[in-house]
């Protein structure tokens, strides 16, 4: 089994997909996991949760342990466009497909932004990549609105400590004392007995006329 190798991204790191097309800028301060899969020179290929990609080598530090936080899962995007739905595109910018129309109410979890098209003037031209229940794309960032990205505070994983088996050995009877055998008992008896009259002799024997 192959040990699990995480690196950590000190400033937002771009994922690319299989085309080496930028999907997203990770946010700082978390992790990406290496994964098994073939990489050009100068990438890793690297799992961040459950989205998959490429990272540039130079971008990344390799860590030599487990960290406990290891991605960022909490930053939500909420719709935010004036009462109107909001178009999830399958890329950055007006003319790709809408994957889904979101109601004016909708939400979801943000991974992260990336630039694109600037569909209104004065606005700019950053996207949010975005996960619904169903779907995941890139939402317009004048049209929603998302929490901040709080900062990871790094901690290493405990490691599971198996404690060790014992060989638990039954444990013996109590031995019972063994019975005194009856010719033993008699001697015994008698070795008490024996005294007992010349104890009583000397006690009570009347003294001698002088």
């Amino acid at each position: 089994m192959t040990a699990l190798m995480f690196f950590l991204m000190p400033s937002k790191t771009t994922l690319y997909n299989a085309a080496m097309q930028p999907v997203v800028d990770l946010p700082a301060g978390y992790f990406v996991m290496q994964s098994d899969v073939d990489a050009p020179s100068g990438y890793i290929a690297v799992a961040y949760d459950d989205i998959s990609g490429y990272v540039r080598a130079d971008e990344v530090q390799e860590v030599d342990y487990i960290p406990m936080t290891k991605y960022e899962t909490t930053v939500r995007f909420y719709c935010d466009n004036d009462g109107q739905p909001v178009n999830l595109r399958s890329a950055p910018n007006k003319t790709a497909d809408v994957l889904t129309v979101l109601e004016p109410t909708g939400s979801g979890r943000c991974y992260g932004s990336i630039s694109g098209d600037a569909i209104i003037s004065g606005a700019g031209d950053l996207w949010y990549y975005v996960k619904t229940e169903t779907v995941s794309g890139y939402c317009y960032s004048a049209h929603v609105r998302v929490d901040p990205i709080p900062p990871n505070i790094i901690e290493k994983e405990e490691p599971v400590i198996t404690p060790p088996v014992i060989d638990e050995q039954p444990e013996e009877p109590n031995e019972t004392p063994q019975a005194m055998s009856t010719t033993t008992a008699i001697i015994f008896s008698v070795a008490l007995c024996i005294p007992v009259p010349f104890i009583m002799y000397f006690l009570f024997r009347k003294p001698k006329d002088e």
